[in-house]
This record gives structure tokens, C-alpha cells and sequence, in this order.
């Protein structure tokens, strides 16, 4: 096999690939033919790009939904958003938990930060509405 040169069409088509795309859908966002990619899928270079592209897509999608849950922690938490029972925050806890995929977090100490950050709030959101009494 000849050496594989890398193009701006190949290069957007391994990057498309990796996010899911078939044959089809790539070729004709790429404007090339479906036999052109099942070419390129026969190199070695070509094919270790769509895999190496495929992790990274994979990680760019599970850091989104980790911050997502992050997100809807932290609001569960605002003074109008209060979770209706422990339970429902644990559920997205343990979701963003599995997100990390085996990542360590210690969500346990975010809870508790999250926690203390709201009496914190609360504290002094009294403290102020009694200096203005």
C-alpha cells in the first residue's frame, strides 16, 4: 500500500466518521463517492485517525452531559430550585458519577460544598434582611 496523504476531504471525512456518519452521509456532505472512502478506510492511517477522532468525540460528549448534571446540581441548589427530596439530587449525582467513566471524583465533597454554600446563601440573605428591619 502507498503511503497515505492526508487532504482537507480526508480529513473531514474521518472527522465525520467518528461522530457517526455512514459512508453515505460523509460522501455526500464531502462531495465524493462512497467507494472513495471505502478506499481510504483500507489505509491504516486513515483508519487509526477515525478511531483516535471517535475517543475524542466520545469524551467531548460525556464532558457535555457531566456539565449538564453539574449544572443541574448547582441549580437544585438556587433558592428557587430546591431539590424535592434528597433522592432526586443523588439520582443526577450518581448520573454525573457515571459520566466520568471510572474518572475519580469526590462528589461526595461537592454535595457537601454545595450544601454548605446554600445555608452560607441563607445566612446571608437573613443577616441582611435583618440589618435592613
Amino acid at each position: 500500500m502507498s503511503e497515505f496523504k492526508w487532504t482537507r476531504k480526508r480529513e473531514e471525512s474521518a472527522l465525520l466518521l467518528s461522530q457517526g456518519f455512514n459512508e453515505a452521509e460523509v460522501a455526500e456532505s464531502v462531495g465524493i463517492s462512497e467507494r472513495t472512502i471505502f478506499r481510504w478506510r483500507k489505509h491504516l492511517d486513515f483508519q487509526l485517525e477515525v478511531d483516535r477522532l471517535s475517543l475524542l468525540v466520545g469524551i467531548a460528549n460525556r464532558a457535555e452531559r457531566l456539565r449538564i448534571a453539574m449544572q443541574v446540581i448547582r441549580q437544585m441548589y438556587d433558592e428557587c430550585h430546591k431539590p424535592k427530596t434528597k433522592r432526586d439530587l443523588l439520582d443526577w449525582i450518581k448520573f454525573a458519577q457515571s459520566e466520568t467513566d471510572g474518572a475519580k471524583l469526590d462528589l461526595a465533597a461537592v454535595f457537601e460544598a454545595m450544601e454548605t454554600s446554600a445555608a452560607d446563601r441563607t445566612r446571608t440573605d437573613n443577616e441582611e434582611g435583618q440589618e435592613s428591619a
